[in-house]
């Protein structure tokens, strides 16, 4: 019998081949260039971020935004010539020698008084991928400006948050306990101490410093080295998405890679729910609150100046929660020219650790009432001997305890200024207990004898007027204080007079 195979025929035709045609310009974009078009306008930086710098660098996102508002209009497609019967060379050659056509409806168009440019959407007509795309600031999703190029660093100039330098005389930069911060610096640490921190210890730090290839490898193996292992509040590339924007809201919020603050619990809770925008960076309301201790870090390929910016930002925000709740605790002199707040930054590739204080100081502009800057205290190079290492860790030891310090003194004298809201609500209730009014009746337990009753009564009552309903008003003498109350069974008092009125009668 053949089998099913065989009984196939072979010779099947096969369909003819049909030759896509070419696609116009038409036709929708394929799916993944759309998405990432799409992509490009949902992480595009805000008009307004651009609009209010004061300075404005050459950087590839200015040129990407120059060329987004300064969008030409796609030349006209000339009509398709079915031959050179109707052109007249002669006058066509005549109209080149004499210049040809004029161009200066082109040049500078739109003109810029009168087109919005951030407004503006692309012609139509033009080919490729610019064709479709519709550029409009009504978009509700577009990434705010970063850290990653020196448009940041300006904007932050504009809000007035100073990187070191910015002004000609850095003395008045300098905070006034300069000298205390840097004496506390320089103490020495047992911990790390030639005995304890030996040559093979700075060899395998060196090892894993040279082993971390990016920045996540360089803050959860290498600086926990340099850290220690302090017993302070502490978390990990937390995103500060509960604090209040610190300049107009046209940049990103911060995300520290380390920073240290205080438990929640130790700050009293009115406080935390007052000045919350400014002291819990997070959502998240266990994570430590008050942060004034910051680091900054980066890997073998990163840029050191991003790190640096990302530094000034941190400190600002940690010296102007700390600014916050010291004007909370004193209206007098919340402006004392000290810093509270470290921030520190270490380059992966290099071994550079770089220490420094932020502080505000008061501005004369309305705008920007308080102003805040960034001071170099020290830096180290911990990949070069042990003794760097030493150095620059025991700074970094003594800046988190010296500023844990500071956070803890600061919380006590808070707590001292919120009233005690437990204990006026205990002397409101006890007011309202003892005025209640003479007609609201009082039950007695059930478990509770007539003689505890009247004692309980007697005591409470504040005047004799004042009688509660369902409780006899003959109450037994009282009892003196050196004699306990004792329960008597049930009837007792009907069985002894039933034996007093026996004896009386025996005796007459």
């Amino acid at each position: 019998m053949p089998s099913e195979k065989s009984s196939m025929p072979r010779n099947r035709k096969r369909k003819p081949f049909v030759e896509a045609e070419p696609a116009t310009d038409s036709s929708p974009l394929p799916t993944a260039k759309r998405r990432k078009l799409e992509n490009q306008q949902r992480h595009r930086t805000p008009s307004s971020f651009w609009d209010n710098l004061s300075r404005l660098w050459l950087t590839p996102r200015a040129l990407r935004e120059f060329d987004r508002r300064t969008v030409w209009p796609a030349a006209p497609v000339p009509p398709e010539r079915t031959g050179k019967e109707d052109i007249d060379l002669v006058q066509l050659k005549r109209f080149a020698r004499h210049g040809g056509p004029s161009l200066d409806h082109l040049r500078a168009y739109p003109e810029p008084e009168t087109a919005a440019p951030s407004n503006r959407m692309m012609d139509s007509s033009q080919s490729g991928s610019r064709k479709r795309a519709k550029i409009s600031d009504t978009s509700s999703k577009t990434r705010k400006s970063s850290a990653y190029d020196p448009i940041f660093e300006q904007h932050l100039i504009d809000h007035g948050i100073y990187p070191e330098g910015y002004d000609d005389d850095e003395v008045l930069e300098e905070p006034s306990n300069l000298e205390e911060i840097n004496h506390r610096l320089a103490q020495p640490r047992p911990s790390l101490s030639p005995s304890r921190f030996t040559r093979e210890a700075f060899l395998n730090f060196k090892q894993k410093n040279r082993q971390a290839l990016t920045e996540n490898t360089v803050m959860s193996k290498v600086f926990p080295i340099i850290a220690g292992t302090a017993d302070i509040p502490s978390q990990e590339n937390l995103y500060f998405g509960n604090l209040k924007h610190l300049t107009d809201g046209s940049i990103t919020k911060a995300k520290p890679d380390f920073y240290d603050g205080s438990r929640p619990v130790e700050l009293d809770k009115h406080i935390r729910e007052e000045l919350g925008p400014y002291i819990v960076p997070s959502t998240n309301t266990a994570a430590p609150c008050l942060p004034n201790f910051f680091t900054e870090g980066k890997g073998p390929n990163g840029n050191a100046a991003v790190c640096k910016r990302q530094a000034l930002y941190d400190g600002a925000l940690g010296a102007r929660g700390i600014h916050e709740l010291r004007s909370y605790v004193g209206q007098e002199t919340p402006f004392d020219n000290n810093a509270y707040t470290i921030t520190s930054t270490y380059h992966g590739g290099t071994g550079d650790l770089t220490i420094y204080s932020t502080h505000p100081t008061p501005s004369n502009d309305s705008q920007n009432p308080i102003e805040y800057r960034i001071t170099q205290l020290n830096g180290w190079k911990m990949t070069g001997n042990p003794e760097a290492f030493r150095q620059g860790a025991s700074a970094l030891r003594n800046a988190r305890d010296l500023v844990k310090e500071k956070r803890e003194e600061l919380i006590a004298a808070a707590n001292s200024k919120v009233p005690d809201a437990e204990h006026s609500d205990l002397v409101s209730s006890t007011q309202s207990f003892t005025s209640q009014p003479s007609n609201e009746p009082t039950q007695p337990e059930s478990e509770t004898s007539a003689d505890e009753l009247a004692l309980d009564i007697n005591t409470f009552a504040t005047s004799s007027s004042r009688t509660p309903v369902g409780v006899r008003t003959n109450y037994p003498p009282k009892v003196s204080s050196n004699r306990r109350l004792k329960k008597k069974p049930f009837r007792a008092d009907r069985a002894s007079a039933t034996r007093h009125r026996e004896l009386q009668e025996i005796k007459g």
